[in-house]
């Protein structure tokens, strides 16, 4: 059942269908149009003969009639008078015996010839006996056909087709007599019968030949297909790194495997950065937990005062509240990725949000005696959401007071370039070594001397997802023992 529900199936069907309609077609115009020219070569011969006996006698007619112009309707009865009808069937006579003294005669089988007078006698024949009545059996009925003059039909004598022809011999626009020629029409008939024989016969074996043809084609240009089928089987999660095999013809199917194991490289890629971010969050949720168990495990082992068992209390809390933030960057990322990070976008002022970060942080600055300094006199209206660019260059400002060193500086600038508000955060920390630059921008990545600080390696991928998700561009700077400096580029409004 499955074999007949394949494609190679489907296709090697649907190739005989039209193969068949096709032949179908062409076989039934070439035998009508066969039949055709059969039967019109055979009216011009036979119309051909009837004209040869008229021109036989047409050198007769003249010297034995007066000119037609000279007789008038009322002399119409001279083309009767019996005289002239004796006259005329010797002569038509003598034609015929001439014919066949100098062999020009047709053997009644192959020709058969008659000419009468318009009262229906028979004037000359080459037909005998029963034979006469080959050819007009009811004068009555073939009357239109005579009085016509050029005319054909066919009839059948013993079930055997003969066709026939009238010529009507006139002089001017007086009829004299009647040329009647016919000829068996049988091998004609039998031609045509044993041509649809032949495409009769001939159509089911070139079709059935062409089914086999195709069937062998289509199973030959689907193997490759079956082989990407069979490898494709083999492909789970464990073993992402398998590939479609390509057949580096450079047709369909190759194309299809290349482009699949391209998709693959990127599942492979994908998998392999979930399974990364799966480690990474199970070893950022285990520290806090852990924390947090050993604060509870040692608060149960003895009992404690109440201050202890407070200071136990805002332990746990700090953690919790790490975790919390964890969580929430964690569903910041996943909304993001899956484009179901929502926006309020409006005019913003971004020199309005960037005061507000130099007053959330300028305490957390002096604690750690690092001078902050805020340069945002430019003022800049910007197309986005406040709550997230807060968040933006809240995790700016806070990843740069956490690397500066006490008595260090960070500064915040504003500046209007290009109709674009352009935001700089500059620290004079220990700097970033060339290639660690861009993989600061990964989820979790934290560089050596990051790992004894606080943090868990987002603040950075979320700050440049926010940035580009509002039309924007965020890029780093940074030396080595000199400092690290990142600008943001957001579109302005004025």
């Amino acid at each position: 059942m499955k074999r007949f529900q394949s494609v190679k199936f489907r296709l090697t069907l649907w190739y005989a269908l039209v193969l068949s309609v096709i032949l179908s077609a062409f076989s039934w115009y070439m035998h009508s149009e066969l039949a055709r020219v059969l039967y019109r070569d055979l009216d011009r011969r036979i119309a051909m003969e009837a004209l040869e006996v008229e021109e036989s006698i047409s050198g007769y007619l003249k010297r034995a009639l007066p000119p037609s112009e000279a007789l008038g309707p009322a002399d119409a009865r001279f083309y009767s008078n019996q005289s002239f009808v004796d006259d005329i069937q010797q002569e038509l006579l003598y034609v015929l015996n001439d014919w066949k003294r100098y062999g020009r005669s047709v053997d009644r089988s192959t020709l058969l010839i008659r000419i009468i007078s318009l009262d229906r006698n028979v004037l000359a024949s080459n037909l005998k006996g029963w034979e006469n009545e080959i050819i007009f059996p009811d004068f009555e009925r073939d009357s239109v056909f005579m009085e016509v003059g050029d005319s054909f039909q066919t009839i059948h004598f013993q079930n055997k087709p003969i066709r026939l022809y009238y010529h009507l011999v006139k002089h001017g626009q007086h009829p004299i007599f009647i040329i009647q020629c016919g000829t068996p029409a049988g091998e004609l008939g039998m031609t045509l019968h044993r041509l649809g024989i032949i495409i009769l016969i001939s159509i089911p074996g070139a079709v059935l030949a062409s089914v086999l043809a195709g069937w062998f084609l289509a199973k030959r240009s689907f193997r490759p297909i079956d082989l990407m089928t069979r490898e494709a089987q083999q492909i789970t999660a464990a073993h992402l790194q398998t590939r479609l095999p390509r057949t580096h013809a450079g047709d369909e199917v190759d194309r299809l495997a290349e482009t699949l194991n391209e998709m693959m490289n990127r599942i492979e890629s994908s998998t392999r950065a979930v399974q990364d971010f799966s480690s990474d969050i199970s070893h950022e949720l285990k520290t806090p937990l852990a924390i947090m168990r050993g604060e509870i495990d040692l608060a149960l082992r003895r009992p404690r005062s109440v201050d202890a068992l407070c200071e136990t209390l805002r332990t746990i809390e700090g953690e919790v509240d790490e975790l919390i933030r964890l969580v929430n960057d964690l569903m910041l990322l996943v909304k993001s990725d899956a484009r179901q990070l929502r926006f309020d976008m409006k005019e913003v002022y971004l020199d309005e949000i960037l005061s507000q970060i130099m007053d959330r942080f300028r305490e957390r600055a002096h604690q750690k005696k690092i001078e902050l300094i805020g340069d945002i006199d430019q003022h800049a209206a910007v197309q986005g959401d406040a709550l997230y660019l807060k968040r933006l260059f809240s995790n700016l400002v806070d990843n740069a007071l956490k690397f500066t060193p006490p008595g260090g500086k960070v500064q915040l600038r504003l500046i209007l370039e290009n109709h674009q508000a352009v935001t700089y955060v500059e620290d004079n920390g220990p700097g970033i070594e060339p290639e660690f630059q861009q993989k600061v921008f990964s989820r979790f990545y934290r560089t050596d001397q990051s790992r004894s600080l606080e943090g868990i390696g987002l603040g950075l991928n979320i700050a440049k997802t926010i940035c580009d998700t509002h039309g924007g561009n965020l890029q780093l700077t940074s030396q080595v023992g000199k400092g690290t400096a990142i600008r943001v580029t957001i579109p302005a409004l004025y």
